[in-house]
């Protein structure tokens, strides 16, 4: 069984697993022959892709952590806020996910567009009870971490889905609803007697990050319940990861990437390591491109999880990444669901181009020529970046050439230093978004930045990869959704 982009997908093509809407109306059983009218549906509706078995594939074991049963029951006792429902629910995961030999979180998830909020809900709390289970907590911990997962977007259903789902980049007001989402699915839950504290803290404490720049009481480290921390990295993962009308996914190695350049800034460090444990960066059945031009699936897993066993299309030949010394300066190059190069040889980007799509306007403001050099580097491909090296010379700018999408500002400089720029800008350019990127670490300087309305905090030095995904989220506001 492998897995297969939807653009991808061909009439004739044999499903190897159950694809379903929650309301059933377009299930497509296992062992059901793709046709041309199922192939649009899929398409139409925004899912990922489809697991396909075939000759080639045959030997591909993609080990499911959680039955169909279990997470079908799951879904719906979420999406009808039944709390009993969802203690079930959160029993079961555990039993089944406690059962496993290997705790390895290998499927890659198929769900439309419309499934999103209530499947997501539950990958949350699959991935929180993996990675409860790696940290050795108790079995009533257990159960606590699976409730307060399932119930964590609870109150989503009190906001408007032309919002949740808006394309363009959503305005202040909605943005702002967005992030009481927390707080409402706290009051949902709080008038439960059987849901307790620690369930209700983690539920309002998912979006609080470790530097204090969360949300919605900027909590920092120590004053994180556990629980919550758990949520938030797999929150996020599963986020980066999902088909969303307003972004495209992530494959799982580059959200691991951006997890990883977040540890110990957004999410706690220890979190971080566990989720790399139980989630493998290249799952099997993936397909990938190495970076001799091969193109290869995955088989199987490793000692070194990025470099997993491979099976190359071209010839059918067998590879162990690890230990295949004719491979060991072969590396994968690019893989997930929107590969620059498809198998297919065919770019899958959801069929759209760059090309005619305005670019966003960055100005990078900072003193240190190889600090301005790497977030260029960092950010060139997607936005047009005008560099400063001072506070004043940004003033001037705003002058003379008006305000640009998004700030990026140093904090510690001579003569000016960031903060006070941007308090000097906020005089005229009230909207304008700014990112604080320093190498200053403290809480005071975490107030002074939310006091001037800063959209970010970003500590230096930064990984391309975790500056590039808040930078978009600084700019379309998504991530919460």
């Amino acid at each position: 069984m492998r897995f297969v982009a939807t653009a991808d997908l061909k009439p004739g093509m044999i499903l190897g697993r159950k694809i379903h809407t929650r309301n059933k109306a377009t299930l497509l059983e296992r062992g059901v022959e793709l046709t041309p009218k199922f192939i649009a549906r899929l398409k139409k509706d925004g899912y990922l892709g489809a697991y396909i078995t075939d000759s080639f594939s045959k030997d591909i074991k993609v080990e499911e952590a959680v039955s169909e049963k279990t997470i079908e029951a799951a879904i719906d006792a979420v999406a009808s806020v039944d709390i009993d429902g969802i203690m079930q629910a959160a029993s079961n995961l555990i039993m089944e996910i406690s059962s496993m030999e290997e705790i390895s979180l290998d499927l890659l998830d198929i769900r439309s567009f419309d499934d999103y909020t209530y499947h997501h809900t539950v990958n949350v709390a699959i991935y929180a009870v993996a990675v409860a289970i790696k940290m050795g907590l108790s079995i009533n911990e257990l159960n606590e971490v699976a409730i307060a997962a399932l119930c964590h977007d609870l109150g989503k259903i009190r906001i408007d889905p032309m919002i949740l789902n808006k394309k363009d980049r959503l305005t202040d007001a909605e943005f702002d609803e967005i992030r009481r989402h927390p707080q409402y699915s706290y009051e949902l839950i709080s008038s439960n007697p059987v849901v307790n504290l620690k369930i209700r803290m983690a539920v309002l404490s998912h979006h609080e990050n470790e530097n204090g720049s969360g949300y919605p009481y900027g909590k920092t480290g120590e004053e994180i319940p556990l629980y919550a921390k758990i949520i938030h990295a797999v929150d996020v993962f599963d986020a980066l990861t999902s088909n969303r009308p307003y972004k495209d996914p992530c494959p799982p190695v580059e959200a691991l990437e951006y997890l990883i350049g977040g540890a110990g800034i957004l999410f706690d460090i220890t979190v971080v390591e566990t989720v790399q444990t139980v989630i493998p960066p290249y799952p099997p059945g993936m397909d990938v491109i190495l970076s001799n031009g091969e193109r290869a699936v995955v088989t199987g897993h490793t000692t070194q999880s990025l470099r997993p066993r491979i099976k190359i299309y071209e010839t059918g030949k067998e590879v162990d990444l690890s230990s295949d010394l004719r491979y060991r300066m072969v590396f994968i190059k690019d893989s997930g669901y929107l590969m620059k190069e498809s198998i297919s040889g065919i770019d899958t980007k959801n069929g759209a181009s760059d090309e005619g799509r305005e670019r966003k306007q960055i100005l990078v403001v900072d003193d240190s020529k190889i600090s301005l050099d790497q977030t260029r580097s960092a950010l060139q491909d997607e936005y047009d970046i005008t560099t400063l090296e001072s506070g004043a010379a940004c003033l001037k700018y705003l002058e003379v050439k008006g305000a640009p999408d998004l700030l990026i500002m140093d904090i510690d400089m001579p003569e000016m230093d960031g903060l006070s720029t941007v308090e000097t800008i906020r005089a005229t350019h009230q909207d304008l978004a700014v990112v604080f990127l320093t190498a200053i670490a403290n809480r005071d300087t975490v107030l002074r930045c939310n006091k001037v309305g800063a959209k970010d905090y970003i500590l230096k030095p930064v990984n391309p990869i975790y500056l590039r995904e808040r930078i978009e989220i600084a700019l379309d506001k998504n991530m919460d959704r």
